[in-house]
């Protein structure tokens, strides 16, 4: 991995983020036209975008992170982090074979019947190889990378430091970002893929909840060989859920397919429990009978029974108009600063929801995204990353519904 030692790779980073503020403030004191930003903002996009390949690590995550943060910031900046693919060089397989070891507390051969050396994916927290175990079982095992764990906490302590500059610097309104908080969820995110007994858990959760489900396959867990840098789950194979000549000629019901599809996320964003937050096609095969193969269980939100119930108030406080109530309850989830103006939002809530709701129907997905995310910009609001996955969801079901 490029820029691995902790002093250059600090540097890179707090430079390009010092970089970054001052063209902002330039930008600013000669106060030029919105055209010109955005410009501005799509190159600065094109050189984080650039430099994030170039160190690799935990800044993909931090792209990936930033690309479903479109209420914080510029369209042209997230534009060039949407299509950002987690794809890195593969470590080698004795630095691999050297982290198993340790994990297992022994050989391999003791643990699997045989394991093949070259790596079947690679991203920047983790590397996926195929391997049997004793009973001839096909499994897919996921290893975390050799030096992951330092590289990041080197990465932490650089974004810190450029998170206080653009707290106490930024030439933005306080109000509208909190950028200690943006900080403090990235943390969360990435803790959470850091430790792979979560991920196991998060299967295992996966498998109870959905245990009678028509057709869907959620890979065994194998938790003896489990750790929080090691994770063993039963290799299934199939097609992306977006490969429509597949399902062509597999003679697979599209629409119906579309329905199941429904039926397997919409009580995950809807109901209380935890919801899987990375649909993407390559998390959500299909094999020839239509069985839909969900994979991937490391990014996870989670829907308590406080937010379900406020959600419920939230809709109830639409249907009635009752936009006082709607600002409380947005304020109850976490979406509104306790400093707003309430009822500044309650205008600016009852102006957008007088809308004809039948317009929006007549909107492509894209559209509708476009008028929620400028509705979003208007208010003093900050989506809670449990929240901002809902957005991923749809941005990644928009691709794998192009098939119906």
């Amino acid at each position: 991995m490029k820029y691995n030692k902790k002093w250059p790779r600090m540097w890179k980073i707090i430079s390009l983020g010092i970089s970054i503020l001052v063209r902002i403030y330039w930008y600013q004191i000669r106060k030029k036209p919105k055209s010109v930003r955005e410009k501005l903002w799509a190159k600065i996009g094109q050189e984080f975008r650039e430099t994030l390949f170039e160190l690799e690590g935990l800044l993909i995550k931090v792209g990936q992170f930033l690309s479903i943060r479109s209420d914080l910031l510029p369209g042209s900046f997230v534009k060039q982090l949407e299509d950002l693919v987690d794809h890195v060089p593969p470590s080698s397989w004795e630095e691999i074979k050297d982290v198993l070891q340790k994990e297992w507390e022994g050989k391999i051969e003791d643990k699997l019947e045989s394991i093949h050396p070259t790596a079947i994916a690679s991203a920047s927290i983790g590397e996926v190889y195929k391997g049997y175990l004793k009973d001839g079982t096909c499994v897919a095992i996921k290893v975390q990378r050799p030096a992951i764990r330092s590289i990041i906490q080197t990465d932490f302590r650089s974004l810190s430091i450029i998170i206080w500059i653009a707290h106490h610097f930024a030439p933005v309104p306080k109000q509208f970002v909190n950028f200690k908080m943006l900080f403090f969820e990235l943390k969360q995110v990435i803790k959470r893929e850091l430790d792979f007994h979560l991920e196991m858990e998060a299967a295992l959760h996966f498998r109870t909840r959905f245990n009678k489900f028509n057709r869907l396959i959620i890979p065994r867990v194998f938790p003896d060989l489990c750790t929080s840098r090691v994770l063993v789950m039963e290799w299934v194979e199939g097609r992306k859920i977006t490969d429509v000549d597949f399902l062509v000629q597999s003679r697979i019901n599209r629409e119906e397919l579309s329905v199941r599809l429904l039926q397997l996320f919409i009580p995950q964003w809807l109901e209380a429990g935890i919801f899987h937050a990375d649909p993407h096609a390559g998390n959500v095969l299909v094999k020839e009978d239509g069985s839909i193969v969900l994979l991937d269980y490391g990014m996870v939100g989670e829907i308590s029974k406080k937010d379900a119930a406020n959600f419920q108030d939230l809709l109830q406080a639409f249907l009635l108009k009752n936009y006082t109530l709607a600002v409380k309850v947005l304020m109850d989830l976490g979406f509104i600063h306790p400093d707003a103006n309430t009822k500044k939002i309650e205008m600016i809530l009852k102006e957008a929801l007088s809308i004809d709701m039948a317009l929006y129907k007549e909107m492509d997905l894209f559209s509708v995204k476009k008028e929620l995310n400028d509705l979003i910009r208007s208010l003093p609001i900050q989506v809670p990353t449990r929240f901002i996955f809902f957005r991923q969801i749809l941005y990644h079901d928009r691709g794998n519904a192009t098939y119906d």
